[in-house]
């Protein structure tokens, strides 16, 4: 579904379904340098079972136009007024890295409209080390492929997977590639650059599910699990035999989690 929002074409999967907000919503929000590809399988789940769905696409990523936004903070103010101009007072926020953060300030910012946050790939400090920062920087494919590395498991790294006819590292690839130049860097940055987690623990109120490849070289689930502990009401779990991607590494498990979370 594209739409106006902010002077600029935002694109939001809907998982085929017209959009109602007088059902019960639940917003997906991407990583660094991805878009709502990413959510394809699980935004169709639960738009089919009576959620209304909004896979976004951020500024600069995917279909959506506009300049990439540079702060944590300025992404969740994004999403926040983008819930407004639809009318929708109550939602449940799903994101994955970047998106994950960028779900957290939210729900600390809007504790009466966030109902549940689920955060996949979180951890606080997210600090992404420098080589990446300074190849993202100067857009520099070895970024890329430092993202892919890092961002699977060895064992998705060796070609197989349990969905015909996708190579999990080759669509990673693919994905990070669309990017216009300074995305993938903004994106980083913003992650590098978000000091207010501590702040936003405080604020959140709502029941918050955190979840964590078992083999994340990203972000620690050591890191998630202590937030999860800091929070009001928060839980972790683990996709085993994940890394950073558990969406595309073990879909089945992501799929039970998210599942579990958004039922609660």
């Amino acid at each position: 579904m594209e739409f106006r929002y902010a002077g600029h074409r935002v694109f939001a999967g809907v998982g085929r379904q017209s959009f109602d907000p007088a059902k019960r919503m639940v917003v997906f929000i991407h990583g660094a340098g991805l878009d709502h590809t990413v959510w394809l399988v699980f935004e169709r789940y639960f738009a089919r079972r009576g959620f209304n769905v909004l896979a976004l696409d951020l500024p600069a990523h995917g279909r959506s136009d506009g300049e990439p936004l540079s702060r944590i903070e300025a992404m969740a103010e994004w999403v926040d007024g983008l819930l407004d101009q639809f009318g929708v007072n109550q939602a449940a926020l799903v994101g994955h890295s970047l998106g994950s953060l960028i779900a957290f300030e939210c729900a600390a910012r809007n504790p009466d409209r966030i109902t549940n946050v689920v955060l996949l790939g979180f951890s606080y400090p997210m600090v992404v080390s420098p080589p990446l920062l300074d190849a993202a920087r100067h857009n520099d494919p070895a970024a890329i492929d430092m993202m892919v590395i890092y961002g699977h498991d060895f064992r998705s790294q060796l070609g197989g997977n349990r969905v015909s006819g996708v190579h999990i590292v080759n669509c990673a690839k693919r994905l990070l590639a669309k990017n216009p130049p300074g995305v993938l860097f903004a994106d980083l940055n913003a992650c590098n650059e978000y000091h207010n987690g501590d702040a936003a623990a405080a604020m959140v109120r709502c029941p918050a599910v955190f979840i964590s490849g078992d083999r994340d070289k990203m972000t620690s689930p050591r890191a998630a699990a202590e937030m999860a502990q800091r929070v009001v009401n928060g839980t972790a779990s683990q996709v085993k035999n994940s890394g950073h991607s558990v969406m595309a590494e073990q879909p089945e498990q992501t799929h039970q989690l998210l599942v579990q979370a958004l039922s609660a």
